[in-house]
């Protein structure tokens, strides 16, 4: 886990890239409407991604990519060495996002996979804006498929709480785990998670914390504050 005053120095680093990517995250009317509809409702939500994933992008992107820089502080140094990385249900590059900026290892491979045309197009232009080190692919799948290699980390951002029956399927969630897995997700999800973990894996750490959004990003966020919640879990050495 980083100190404080480096966990405030990366949030503010990391403002400065969600900025160059400002015409992604600009509000819109249908983002300003779907926050509001979301945050009336108080509920897990599954979005229609053909029909909304530039407004879901617009609502919600940067929020992701704090909560998931925040989750990724608690891989400490360990986040230098992952260097096959594959960003499950990658959305519009969210978690790519924070990652790559977090390890900046000019060595990483970053595989996005995602069932949405759409949001692979934002995140490959994310990443080409962004300008950070590494090599990034996107690609459409349908999930939760064998990816044909094991990679070093697999991360996931709200993926699991829209395909929540992975969870207790040994055999499917098997799918969805490298040699490491990071989620970020509801509350509810993570606990989930835990009470049915298959046998074969373990989990390193369980987080939970609240980030203050830079005030550079309060136009975008549309809030001050935000609450996040990630398991990191490993696979069982044999």
């Amino acid at each position: 886990m980083l100190r404080a005053d480096e966990q405030t120095r990366h949030f503010d680093e990391f403002a400065d890239i969600l900025l160059r990517c400002n015409h992604l995250y600009r509000p819109s009317i249908d983002s300003i409407a779907l926050l509001n509809a979301v945050e009336s409702r108080r509920q897990i939500e599954i979005f229609d991604y053909t029909n909304s994933a530039d407004a879901f992008t617009r609502a919600f992107g940067m929020r992701n990519s704090l909560k998931c820089l925040q989750a990724l502080t608690s891989l400490g140094t360990a986040i230098h060495g992952y260097r096959k990385v594959c960003d499950l249900g990658c959305g519009s590059g969210a978690f790519s996002l924070a990652f790559a900026y977090l390890a900046r290892n000019p060595l990483l491979e970053l595989h996005g996979l995602d069932a949405s045309e759409t949001q692979l197009s934002l995140s490959e232009e994310l990443m080409s804006v962004a300008r950070l080190p590494g090599k990034f692919e996107f690609e459409r799948r349908s999930l939760p498929t064998q990816i044909g290699y094991l990679p070093d980390l697999t991360l996931s951002s709200y993926w699991f709480c829209e395909n929540e029956h992975v969870i207790f399927d040994p055999a499917l969630f098997d799918l969805t785990v490298g040699r490491e897995l990071l989620v970020v997700d509801y509350e509810k999800i993570i606990d989930h998670i835990t009470a049915f973990l298959p046998r074969g894996f373990r989990i390193l750490g369980r987080y939970s914390a609240n980030i203050e959004v830079p005030t550079a990003l309060t136009e975008f966020v549309a809030q001050e504050k935000a609450s996040v919640h990630s398991i990191h879990i490993g696979r069982v050495q044999d």
